[in-house]
């Protein structure tokens, strides 16, 4: 296949993304993670047919990076609501402690097993074990919001769930800037590790005040894309000319949007129906470039980092029926869910690809796939035993004719 036409595939698949997986036409329709279209990139991609070759994969690297950052930027301009509700302060810290916990035990673990059954340089195990704790981190807000929307869920469980999901991306968002900033290369060599995190968090935050006094008193949508558009494509290339994280950069932009602006609603409503669009291009991208030919001790390095998560996040669940109300009898369905992962995961993996590629990078990149699939097969169906035993929806009765908790975007 020719770069032309994979690249009118990929305008094809975002354009289904926009009328049929929005929320436009067909309400659910496909996965809640996405998770088939990162199948779709695997089985076209050079390790089974060949239709879409390395070279030609590699050729989109710059729709890959645009993607992953526009991802940054929709993240963090809708942090702080669900729909129209405010995210608690409490679920906020609440979700990114989760994140942290979960993230300091599979780095851990995979940082032990990498020093001891591996044959990777220290630098290395470092940089793998906190990009998988990073990877392992995050759930998806769409695996609630499906559940929500099909079972008609209503209380605060379902709130919790939505709020806990939605804060749990600030941590390795944050995060892999501390990751890039540490990576040889990164730039500018005067500064030290502080100051480059810094320099990519405060490059977005600059260009988030800058957008929110260019929009003025008034909204115009047409004038408002042109200003998000530049300053986000601005701060992207920025950020990866320093080679530090664009995916940051740009979320700490919407977060200080959804902060200071006072459009943050008109901004929120106007860019999140472009996530999936994006999205599902970058998917099939990321499975084109996973590679399952690793050596065995990679292989079981991956195994090992799930099973950490598993444990992690049964342990979250497990913590928070002991010291939550709405938790209370549900803890390990409640963990279970919070398996569910997706886009962010797969960006992590893709953003450290494309600035540090080798096997480290392939490893980090079959992590967050393999993730992604056991999250679709555990994630909802735990959340929804949860709901169903809380008394949240009628259990094994779907209510697909329910008025929804959340809208269209959650």
């Amino acid at each position: 296949m020719n770069a032309i036409a994979f690249l009118l595939g990929l305008l094809v698949l975002s354009y289904l993304g926009s009328i049929l997986v929005g929320g436009r036409t067909i309400r659910g329709f496909g996965l809640a993670s996405g998770a088939e279209y990162l199948v779709l990139g695997f089985v076209l991609g050079p390790q089974v047919l060949s239709v879409v070759n390395r070279s030609l994969v590699e050729t989109f690297q710059p729709v890959v990076l645009v993607g992953v950052a526009w991802l940054g930027l929709v993240l963090g301009v809708s942090y702080l609501r669900v729909g129209q509700r405010p995210v608690p302060a409490p679920h906020i810290a609440l979700g990114v402690a989760l994140s942290a916990l979960v993230s300091a035990s599979v780095s851990a673990t995979v940082f032990f097993g990498a020093s001891y059954f591996s044959p990777l340089p220290r630098t290395q195990v470092v940089a793998l074990a906190a990009t998988a704790g990073l990877i392992c981190s995050e759930t998806t807000r769409h695996s609630v919001r499906w559940v929500v929307e099909r079972y008609g869920a209503k209380g605060p469980l379902a709130d919790l769930a939505a709020d806990t999901a939605r804060a749990s991306a600030l941590f390795p968002a944050f995060s892999l800037a501390i990751v890039f900033a540490w990576l040889p290369g990164a730039a500018p060599p005067a500064f030290s590790v502080v100051g480059r995190v810094v320099t990519s968090l405060g490059l977005g935050m600059v260009l988030g005040f800058t957008a929110a006094l260019l929009l003025g008193r008034e909204f115009r949508r047409d004038e408002s894309w042109g200003i998000l558009l530049g300053t986000s494509l601005l701060g992207t290339g920025a950020a990866a000319r320093l080679n530090l994280s664009p995916l940051s950069t740009t979320f700490a932009m919407g977060l200080t949007l959804a902060l200071v602006s006072r459009h943050r609603d008109d901004i929120k409503a106007m860019i999140t129906p472009t996530e999936k669009p994006v999205l599902l291009p970058v998917l099939l991208l990321a499975g084109a470039y996973v590679n399952a030919k690793l050596p065995l001790p990679l292989l079981v390095l991956v195994a090992t980092a799930m099973t950490a998560k598993i444990l992690g996040r049964v342990f979250c669940g497990a913590l928070l029926a002991a010291l939550t109300k709405p938790v209370k009898g549900v803890g390990l369905e409640f963990g279970g869910s919070m398996l569910s992962c997706g886009a962010l995961g797969v960006a992590v993996a893709l953003a450290f690809s494309i600035r540090h590629p080798g096997v480290v990078a392939d490893t980090l990149l079959l992590l967050a796939s393999v993730g992604v699939l056991l999250g679709e097969w555990l994630g909802p169906g735990s959340l929804r035993r949860a709901l169903a035993r809380a008394g949240e929806i009628k259990p094994d009765v779907p209510s697909e004719d329910s008025q929804p908790n959340l809208p269209s975007e959650a």
